[in-house]
């Protein structure tokens, strides 16, 4: 399917330099400054149009993810923006082309999105592996593209004007510099190499003929969390870090004193902090929208009056729907029509707390295969309150029988050692409860261990 798509970006291409009002196969023109695509719906027209078909057209950007909107840059400004499968376009009338037009580091922003961080990737012996005749060396960051990649890198160029052919110059404009050694990664289930680009990754698929062995990752629809159908995203990144609330134009900082508030995300819930309480609850999302659940918090007092208004913030944005976006090493969402944001800074990666241990019961009775163990990690301070988990794990029986091991992660950031922490458990087969754990098993503070054997009993 990549190949295919490769190849119709090369013909679609040719065919606009010899036409400007017959529709290509597959593309049809709804009007004279608007060329749109079957495949995705969407359309591209004005400077992008333009801008997308002199430096590249499908094989570099590829289709259009959405319409071309108003949306705020990353200096806080709103401008003209357009997704596409490989890139995001921002319009800056401000510029001279071809730098009206601006291409993020989406190779950096989609590794931090990963929570890598590409200032730690082992560098090259340059000694060892540059050679003049097939490789070259970037001493801007330390690292050598050769082979395949640089010649795939030197086949595209952002279009200077009155420059003859493609410069390196012109290629560096549109790919940035490299950012990583060619490494093995899973790519759409595959093992390929690749390498990381400022605003690319470069992918070799040997099965493919040159100059086809060698294409651009879609690291837009991945930025946006459009898979294979576009459907649900699954964030599970964390902790972000606050950094600041409400109106637009006008943040408040995050809250000085007190624990850090933080957000993190499971494959389908959320946690954190708001810096004075601890909460979690389900979520889901898509490509551009998180929707909250029922969030259940510790209820402490917050003794500062900033806390106070800050924690406010943050319980009024996670709830409902909310517009989202990761833009660089921060994710914003938004709340109050847009009027107002949470901005959070993606940290470095959290050295995770473990509790552990096992389930058992000890009735002489064998569970059958689709038997659910589910164990969690609870905040149980407040008697008065529901308890807030902290996470969860889910182990199928899959005929195996008890005593069943489990191993919970939780972000030390929320932990409060003035608080009291447990483990329950239970195991139910077709959504009936058989056992439940009915002792208190404390665990990490107030002296507490963080392995534990729980027996459950029958319901």
């Amino acid at each position: 399917m990549r190949i295919l798509n490769y190849l119709a970006a090369l013909l679609l291409s040719l065919a606009l330099l010899g036409a400007t009002t017959a529709p290509t196969q597959g593309v049809a023109l709804a009007q004279t400054d608007e060329r749109c695509f079957a495949e995705t719906g969407y359309c591209i027209s004005g400077r992008i149009r333009e801008y997308w078909e002199q430096n590249g057209g499908l094989a570099v950007f590829g289709l259009p993810l959405g319409p071309q909107q108003e949306t705020v840059g990353e200096d806080g400004q709103a401008r003209q923006a357009q997704w596409f499968e490989r890139h995001r376009l921002e319009l800056h009338p401000e510029n001279q082309p071809p730098y009206d037009v601006l291409l993020g580091r989406i190779g950096v922003d989609r590794l931090v999105q990963q929570g890598r961080d590409w200032t730690t990737f082992p560098k090259p012996d340059i000694e060892a592996e540059a050679d003049a005749e097939r490789c070259r060396l970037f001493r801007e960051t330390g690292f050598i593209v050769c082979d395949a990649f640089l010649e795939a890198f030197r086949s595209y160029g952002l279009s200077f004007p009155d420059t003859p052919g493609i410069s390196d110059a012109e290629s560096l404009a549109l790919f940035g510099l490299p950012i990583s050694t060619p490494m093995t990664e899973t790519i759409e289930g595959k093992e390929l190499l690749v390498q990381w680009f400022e605003r690319a990754r470069f992918e070799l698929h040997p099965d493919n003929d040159p100059p086809f062995n060698v294409l651009f990752g879609r690291l837009g629809a991945e930025l946006r969390g459009e898979g294979a159908g576009g459907e649900a995203r699954t964030l599970t990144q964390g902790p972000w870090e606050l950094v600041s609330f409400g109106p637009v134009g006008e943040p408040q900082p995050a809250a000085p004193g007190g624990r850090p508030a933080t957000i993190s995300f499971e494959s389908d819930r959320v946690s954190g902090s708001t810096g004075c309480n601890s909460f979690s609850g389900p979520y889901t999302a898509t490509a551009d929208t998180i929707t909250f659940g029922l969030l259940v918090s510790t209820l402490a007092a917050c003794v500062e009056e900033a806390l106070t208004n800050q924690e406010r913030a943050i319980f009024t944005a996670l709830e409902g729907p909310r517009p989202y976006s990761i833009v660089g090493d921060e994710l914003r969402i938004g709340y109050d029509e847009g009027r107002q944001e949470l901005r959070y800074r993606a940290g470095p990666a959290a050295q995770l707390g473990v509790v552990s241990g096992t389930v058992t019961y000890l009735q002489r009775s064998a569970l059958p295969p689709q038997a659910e163990i589910q164990v969690q990690l609870v905040d149980v301070s407040r008697a008065d309150a529901p308890a807030t988990v902290l996470a969860t794990q889910t182990i199928m029986a899959n005929g195996q029988q008890v005593p069943f091991a489990f191993e919970l992660t939780y972000d030390p950031a929320q932990i409060d050692p003035r608080n009291t922490y447990a483990v329950q458990a239970r195991i139910s087969v077709d959504g009936q409860l058989l056992f439940i754990s009915t002792s208190s098993y404390p665990v990490i503070t107030r002296g507490n261990p963080t392995k534990v054997e729980i027996v459950v009993e029958p319901v």
